[in-house]
């Protein structure tokens, strides 16, 4: 079934049931954006968010955040702006936790899909160019 989000077409999802976490495909229900913990920027950006964000996975080994976004929405970003960003869409797979799991040593959502699990594209590369424009300052632009 389908639902129509911000003109993309999106899969109904819910995250894994259970007690471990699964690889799912992005690209299907969501495009994965892996922001880093180091320099403060996944954090910053879910402070910008505030209740605008969706659900939020961490992975302390990859030491990232990955807000969920419709397939295909990034792909008007300008990366050069996001440096340390990544957006993962098809032919990736991301570790998804069990719908309840918030603690541990592995990972787990930083925030729950309670609501929601889409995070709005345009909010979401607002927030992102902030952060990472605090953490790394200006980006010049090339000679042309």
């Amino acid at each position: 079934m389908e639902t129509k989000s911000n003109s993309h077409p999106t899969l109904l999802w819910t995250p894994p049931s259970g007690r471990s976490t699964q690889l799912q495909p992005a690209g299907k229900a969501w495009d994965a954006v892996r922001v880093p913990l180091a320099m403060d920027i996944g954090k910053r950006t879910l402070e910008l968010l505030g209740d605008a964000t969706g659900a939020v996975i961490e992975n302390p080994f990859d030491r990232v955040l990955c807000w969920l976004i419709p397939p295909g929405s990034a792909s008007t970003w300008d990366m050069t702006e996001l440096p340390s960003i990544e957006v993962w869409g098809v032919t990736a797979y991301i570790e998804v936790p069990p719908a309840d799991c918030q603690k541990g040593p592995g990972v787990r959502w930083r925030v729950p899909p309670h609501d929601r699990h889409l995070t709005a594209p345009a909010a979401l590369y607002t927030a992102l160019q902030t952060a990472t424009r605090e953490a790394l300052g200006p980006r010049e632009e090339a000679p042309r």
